[in-house]
């Protein structure tokens, strides 16, 4: 079986790992970035102290939801993906958001999730709990207090003193407080699904990577994938599937389904598309965890680059208009611009419930950017979580000692600071959602399958059913194992 998978990021790197382990699979995988093995990495991409948005990017601009600006929607564009490029944060999240999966999709419940998360880590401080595993191919570690810079560690002070409580592991089910942040990394050096899923399997003569090429569309003849349209260095061309394996991302693959005439058939019409399969989900129902900066001068000196913007990490829930919400407070390190020391605290709404970002076609060429509407705080519940949340993380920066080195900027306490630097915390999901039979806006099954021609699978971030309450890099890691494992031929859904 020849199997073309679309997209080397996180999800397409352990897809190609896992599905050419069978030898009777041919397996391809498609990558518009460049492709660097072991040794060639530049040095910066190594290193995990921060996202990077300079380079190896895809330049995305989105609407900002109910803020009426155009913001940067950072993605990888290299073999690894956003693993390469994202801030290396290693979080699962709350088990109560993944048992809202299985409202929707039979069998993804937090029990479910639970033993591939153990599979898939090597936690160098909890392996011996019983949530953790050890000896999966994910490191995650956390950076020891006694190594905190000095705004760390008054921001820990100052969340206690406020009267947030210490923990040592923020992937305990259920964690709530202030304590280290836990990242895919060894000594300062990000470790991804590239260096750790696909560089081990590239020895198998079965296994090839075709990079710098662009994915147009899926080619479908007699109700079934065929293969996939690409622009490569020397033009457009069509490599031959028996199965098309989506991993294109969150923005990527509904646009690259669209122009394959797979979506709303309204949508389809506007740029003449043949309609192959009306489905009304492909684009639709995304979500994003909204964030909002809070900056401050700073009377100490900001750490020299390289440094990590962040060691730790605060998450916390209090009451919204009668509900429960939860949210993540990250301070970064400090840092330097035309002579002026600041720091920014950010506030992410982890359980944001707006469903109403979308991404659509601009054009049928696959060299335009998709149209993407983030929908952040079309739910009012989110924007309201939002100003609630930074009222909590004011409450941290006026306490001792934080308070005695930080200067706030302009109009903080005013609700509407939440609109003025509103941006993504680089979560996009659920685009391309898996659902049950009777849901019509479900795109995919449980197992990935795509609800239209036959041979087409997703196994990236689109198809989630709600966007964890953390970073999602695990999660995503996470899914394409269990996708991968209930993939005809691989076993009966094991996660060994």
């Amino acid at each position: 079986m020849r199997i073309v998978i679309c997209g080397g990021g996180t999800a397409g790197c352990v897809s190609a790992a896992r599905l050419s382990q069978d030898p009777a699979n041919e397996v391809v995988l498609l990558e518009i970035g460049p492709h660097y093995r072991a040794g060639e990495w530049p040095e910066a991409l190594t290193h995990s102290h921060r996202i990077i948005k300079e380079t190896h990017d895809w330049g995305y601009l989105a609407r900002a939801g109910d803020s009426p600006r155009m913001v940067h929607v950072p993605r990888g564009r290299v073999v690894g993906g956003s693993s390469v490029t994202n801030g290396a944060i290693a979080l699962r999240g709350h088990p109560e958001h993944y048992d809202e999966w299985d409202e929707l999709v039979d069998g993804y419940d937090w029990e479910s999730w639970l033993p591939w998360f153990r599979a898939i880590e090597a936690d160098r401080d909890f392996a011996d709990a019983g949530w953790h595993g050890g000896a999966g191919p994910i490191p995650i570690g956390r950076y020891p207090r006694t190594s905190w810079f000095e705004l760390q560690e008054r921001f820990c002070e100052a969340a206690l003193s406020a009267g947030h409580q210490w923990i040592d592991d923020h992937n305990a089910p259920g964690a709530v407080g202030i304590g280290p942040i836990p990242l895919n990394m060894v000594d300062g050096i990000r470790q991804t699904p590239a260096d750790l899923y696909l560089e081990p399997a590239l020895t198998r003569p079965n296994l090839a990577v075709r990079a710098q090429v662009l994915v147009d569309r899926v080619s479908v003849r007699g109700g079934r994938a065929a293969g996939v349209e690409i622009v490569g260095p020397e033009g457009p061309e069509t490599i031959p599937a028996d199965v098309v394996v989506m991993a294109l991302g969150t923005y990527a693959t509904p646009a690259a389904l669209l122009r394959s005439g797979i979506g709303p058939a309204a949508e389809l019409a506007r740029h003449a598309i043949p309609v192959i399969a009306d489905l009304p989900g492909v684009g639709r129902g995304m979500q994003d965890h909204p964030k909002v900066s809070y900056r401050f001068d700073i009377a100490l000196e900001a750490p020299p680059w390289p440094n990590p913007w962040y060691q730790c990490l605060l998450t916390g829930s209090h009451e919204v208009d009668g509900e429960r919400r939860v949210y993540q407070v990250m301070p970064y390190s400090g840092q330097v611009e035309g002579g002026q020391r600041f720091t920014d605290l950010n506030v992410q709404v982890a359980d944001a419930r707006s469903r109403r970002g979308a991404v659509r076609l601009q054009s049928r060429d696959p060299a335009d950017q998709p149209v993407i509407e983030m929908g952040w705080f079309l739910e009012p519940s989110d924007r309201a979580a939002a100003v609630a949340a930074g009222r909590r993380l004011m409450e941290v920066a006026r306490a001792a000692p934080l308070a005695d080195v930080l200067t706030p900027w302009p109009h903080l306490d005013d609700p509407d600071q939440v609109l003025r630097t509103l941006e993504t915390f680089h979560h996009p999901v659920g685009s391309c959602r898996m659902g049950r039979d009777d849901d019509p806006g479900a795109v995919v099954d449980g197992n990935g399958r795509l609800r239209g021609p036959d041979g087409i699978w997703i196994m990236d971030a689109s198809v989630f059913a709600r966007v964890p309450s953390a970073n999602t890099h695990l999660a995503v890691i996470a899914l394409a194992e269990r996708l991968c494992a209930s993939f005809p031929g691989s076993g009966e859904g094991k996660t060994t």
